[in-house]
């Protein structure tokens, strides 16, 4: 790289080969990956869908994985990072114990987006929109709905896209709740988002900025369950720090969601 692209900073290099990561991360492979690999990937860590393109190049797909080796990880896919070859092998000899991994991850729902942000227009469209970037620049594929908020309506697909996603980030800003409260015919949008959510099996991380808690005992007992999540306090004098947490909790959550699933 030094010398083909004259590129001699080392520090540069490095965010070169950063941004490359990121832009693999986010590519759609749809039209070359038929099994869908990437979303194999995705499960068990969305950082490793670096790797979808060049496994593809290679001959793998879902029907061949558990033909797999780390030699054949190494050598043949260029997968050089011991710990992601481990993560996949380790989710290879799971599948193959338990149930048959080719018909499994054609036929069985998956998870196809890694964040949902759900958030009150009224008071947290622009904490989530901040959110979303942040996530985005970091790799993961998140899904945030204006066009529903702007237009005052509840499409179900929403629904849809917290069904496909594997967290479910849940702004809290001043009063968000407050429409939750009494709310038993599951009207709100907050509301109905969470009860998905809870249904869907996401990884629900709150995320409060200037936010208190109602009294558990005033909420719908459908989303009472969301006040016992780990989240993060955004502070908005420290962004970076708060990200890098939020960040923390939707890693290390993605092989222990995988081992539920």
């Amino acid at each position: 790289m030094a010398e083909d692209l004259n590129m001699k900073n080392g520090i540069q290099r490095k965010r070169f080969m950063r941004r490359l990561r990121d832009l693999k991360i986010q590519a759609d492979l749809t039209a070359v990956d038929p099994t869908r690999l990437d979303l194999w990937l995705m499960r068990i860590d969305s950082r490793l869908t670096q790797y979808s393109y060049q496994m593809l190049d290679a001959g793998v797909d879902t029907k061949s994985l558990h033909l797999l080796t780390d030699s054949i990880l190494d050598h043949d896919c260029g997968i050089k990072n011991g710990l992601h070859r481990a993560l996949m092998l380790h989710a290879i000899e799971k599948s193959v114990h338990s149930v048959d991994l080719g018909s499994t991850l054609v036929e069985a729902p998956v998870k196809t987006l890694d964040v949902f942000i759900s958030y009150r227009r009224s008071s947290g469209s622009q904490l989530a929109s901040l959110l979303k970037v942040h996530l985005q620049l970091r790799g993961f594929r998140v899904f945030i709905d204006v066009e529903r908020l702007s237009a005052g309506m509840f499409n179900d697909k929403i629904l849809e896209h917290i069904r496909a996603a594997r967290h479910f980030v849940l702004v809290l800003t001043p009063n968000a709740l407050d429409r939750c409260i009494g709310d038993s015919e599951n009207k709100d949008w907050i509301h109905r988002e969470v009860t998905c959510a809870i249904g869907a099996s996401c990884n629900i991380i709150p995320v409060s900025d200037n936010f208190l808690w109602p009294v558990a005992d005033e909420l719908p007992e459908d989303m009472r369950v969301i006040a016992q999540f780990n989240g993060v306090r955004w502070i908005h004098d420290y962004q970076e720090a708060c990200v890098e947490k939020l960040e923390k909790f939707l890693r290390s959550n993605a092989i222990r969601l995988h081992e539920l699933q």
